[in-house]
């Protein structure tokens, strides 16, 4: 494998333990995540359509 391979699954491994952390150690779901739109469309629209089928859960 060449160096930029290595590179980008070093990249991917450490986005799939994070995610996989995140999730383990229930902490809160970011603000960008409750909302329909995606990040962008918030960021030059300035509005939030709130997602009816989201999972919170309560430990």
């Amino acid at each position: 494998m060449t160096k930029t391979m290595w590179i980008l699954l070093t990249l991917l491994s450490i986005l799939i333990i994070s995610s996989i952390y995140r999730e383990y150690s229930n902490m809160p779901v970011p603000d960008h995540l409750n909302c329909k739109e995606s990040m962008l469309e918030q960021m030059f629209s300035d509005k939030c359509t709130p997602r009816k089928n989201l999972i919170i859960k309560n430990n």
